[in-house]
């Protein structure tokens, strides 16, 4: 007598979320599938976050901003997806409990939250509120002689250099991005190449602030405290971004689940050290890694078939091996770089040419809405 599929729920449909619930209705048979799946999200659609920033200067919602509907559409027997806002998870029961107190009963729970991110990344739920959060984006933009940046990992820098390729120096307005490193980026990555963006951004007027923390003081000007000891002096801004390491969404999840930062404890299985019945993939894990959408293909070419073999009491699970650290920067549309890890050679700049070619032109918003099938 066969078993009836086991209930998984994704809690999340950002990158991660959106990615392991594809891959699972695209590999999972359309009759007798060992699992039945909810996708649970607060928006009814899908964002490709990098995209946000460029979003942010230039409207190209359409390209990127896509419904997550037709998720399922190919095998839709296998699959569904729920709006709705996750405000606990009960463990003991196997719940995941909705805003309005609808629950959702699970045996397997993975966890995609993501991260929590400050401007421009913030966006709200209903397409139509996303439409116009990104409209009054540009128009502060627009406005606005003298940006602030606060922060030069990716986001600080790929934003600077969207502003700047789209509004230079000639235009009358000037980009300061603060960054409390002695030079952008984080130790990640080669001097090299963290010198190579600086210049990069430097070419399109943007100015760089280093060794400093800089505090929004929310009345148009930024405290900018150098680490060197010299005094905190203050800089005049008419538009401020806080661009900082965001933290992980599990606010709402139990602390038994979190390390001392709130990150999600799991196993090399992306099961949790706790309850082996939960997996979390994403940013919100502890795993050791930069933090990128990029890897989610990766995570998920392990998470989607331990899930199966969980449903089906199968082991051994595959484990993540982790990813090697690259990263391609776009700063605008005709300005790019990048580096990662090649074999027997170490970390290796790519030519600025195949970054514009390969991410500039649409920052992977239509490879990766196209992967997905979301139109």
């Amino acid at each position: 007598m066969m078993q009836s599929p086991k209930e998984v729920v994704i809690l999340g449909g950002g990158v991660y979320g959106t990615h392991l619930a594809h891959k699972l209705a695209s590999t999972l048979p359309r009759n007798a599938s060992p699992v039945h799946i909810t996708l649970i999200n607060a928006r009814d659609h899908f964002v490709w976050l990098p995209a946000n920033l460029r979003n942010s200067v230039q409207d190209i919602s359409s390209t990127y901003i896509k419904p997550l509907e037709p998720l399922f559409a190919n095998n839709p027997s296998v699959g569904k997806v729920k709006v709705g806002e996750a405000v606990s998870v009960d463990a003991k029961r196997k719940v995941v409990v909705l805003r309005g107190g609808e629950e959702v009963t699970y045996d397997i729970l993975v966890l995609a939250l993501g991260s929590s991110w400050s401007d421009p990344n913030l966006v709200p739920a209903t397409h139509e509120d996303v439409l116009g959060y990104f409209a009054k984006q540009r128009a502060a933009i627009k406005k606005a002689k003298n940006i602030t940046i606060i922060g030069g990992g990716a986001v600080g820098l790929e934003l600077a250099g969207e502003i700047a390729d789209l509004y230079p120096p000639s235009s009358g307005k000037h980009v300061t991005l603060i960054h409390s490193e002695d030079l952008p980026l984080s130790k990640v990555y080669r001097d090299k190449f963290r010198i190579k963006v600086k210049k990069m951004l430097e070419k399109l007027g943007v100015e760089f602030v280093l060794y400093a923390k800089g505090t929004n003081n929310e009345d148009g000007t930024v405290t900018i405290t150098p680490l060197d000891g010299k005094e905190p002096y203050t800089l005049r801004s008419d538009h401020v971004y806080t661009a900082l390491t965001p933290t992980p969404n599990t606010r709402i999840l139990p602390d038994e689940w979190k390390d001392e930062k709130g990150y999600i404890r799991v196993t090399p299985t992306f099961q949790l050290e706790s309850d082996s019945s939960v997996m979390a993939v994403g940013d919100l894990t502890n795993v050791k890694e930069v933090k990128q959408a990029a890897k989610a293909h990766g995570a998920i070419a392990v998470a989607a078939p331990n899930i199966v073999s969980l449903a089906k009491g199968q082991k051994p699970l595959k484990r993540y091996a982790g990813a090697s650290e690259m990263i391609a920067l776009a700063m605008g549309k005709k300005t790019g770089t990048g580096i990662g890890q090649m074999p027997c050679f170490g970390q290796v700049i790519f030519p600025s040419w195949m970054i514009v070619n390969v991410k500039c032109g649409d920052l992977l918003a239509g490879k990766m809405t196209k992967f997905l099938e979301l139109k």
